[in-house]
């Protein structure tokens, strides 16, 4: 009875254990095709081009459309398309954020506990 008791438990670890390398596994998975996905269509994806230009008017307008004949001061410039931050580096910097406040919360609890020991010293 008892070794059918322990068979059961590491049965049901082995089980668990191969459930997180696969949920691991595909974790990773996710965050290296978001991450390729990512920059790879950031460096194919043509960026739009911009032109500024002064009008009959004086009036100066800036459009992504070509502007008329006739325009006057025309420049033309590429601008730069966002896209999203790949989800890996999202996290990356939600946990040096968090990592942040940690140490600044257990330094300020430090911090507060020596002023209050000093305190009760002096009295």
């Amino acid at each position: 009875m008892v070794f059918q008791d322990v068979l059961y438990r590491v049965l049901s670890m082995k089980k668990i254990i191969i459930f997180l390398i696969i949920f691991i596994g595909a974790a990773a998975g996710y965050l290296y095709y978001d991450w390729h996905a990512k920059t790879k269509r950031l460096a194919e994806e043509p960026s739009p081009t911009l032109y500024s230009w002064t009008d009959e008017k004086g009036v100066k307008h800036f459009t992504d459309k070509k502007p008329p004949i006739g325009a006057q001061n025309v420049s033309k410039t590429k601008g730069l398309k966002y896209v999203k931050p790949p989800l890996v580096i999202t996290l990356k910097q939600a946990t040096v954020n968090l990592y942040r406040r940690i140490i600044y919360a257990v330094s300020d609890f430090f911090r507060n506990m020596i002023k209050k020991r000093s305190k009760d010293n002096r009295k």
